[in-house]
């Protein structure tokens, strides 16, 4: 009898992404294939904890968990890149998984912002050259594309384990983060 690749290929994958919901293949050894998603949950697990230590360290150990659970079950990355897994993860907070009632009232906001210091640290948009022999007042001056002009409802860059504001304060923040 011959198996159906791609139907088998999607009955493993649905079991890594999300276990609880699709049984493992059944004639899969359940020691590797556990061993598998095990690794490739804690890939991602880490990878976004180090993107976004600070969401990472205002949520439990089982916060936490759920959150990057929901991401690896329900998103459908577009990027095989490493580097572009954590604006995947932007993307779904914003677009896919909806404001839930544990939440906190910033958290997209705050997501936003480590996004963009990692996106900013890692972006290889060059310099500007600055030209030779002219006088600073015969230059043309230019706005870096690396300066990013931003504007949050909660103080983002206070936000920590001791600072959980429930409500923003009148004013916004604003930022104009550059590398």
């Amino acid at each position: 009898m011959a198996v159906d690749f791609k139907l088998k290929q999607q009955e493993f994958v649905s079991y890594l992404r999300d276990p609880e919901l699709n049984p493992a293949p059944n004639d899969v050894d359940s020691t590797r294939v556990n061993l598998y998603r095990e690794l490739l949950f804690n890939n991602i697990d880490n990878f976004l904890a180090s993107n976004f230590p600070v969401l990472r360290k205002i949520h439990d150990e089982s916060q936490w968990t759920a959150l990057v659970q929901d991401f690896f079950a329900h998103h459908h990355s577009t990027t095989p890149y490493f580097s572009e897994i954590a604006e995947e993860f932007l993307s779904f907070l914003q677009n896919e998984r909806g404001t839930q009632a544990q939440d906190y009232p910033f958290l997209l906001e705050l997501a936003h912002y480590e996004w963009v210091e990692t996106a900013l640290m890692i972006d290889e948009t060059p310099l500007a050259p600055n030209p030779t022999g002219l006088t600073l007042s015969e230059q043309v001056l230019n706005v870096s594309p690396l300066a990013w002009p931003l504007a949050y409802l909660y103080p983002v860059h206070k936000i920590a384990p001791g600072y959980l504001p429930s409500t923003p304060p009148a004013e916004p923040t604003f930022f104009n983060c550059v590398p």
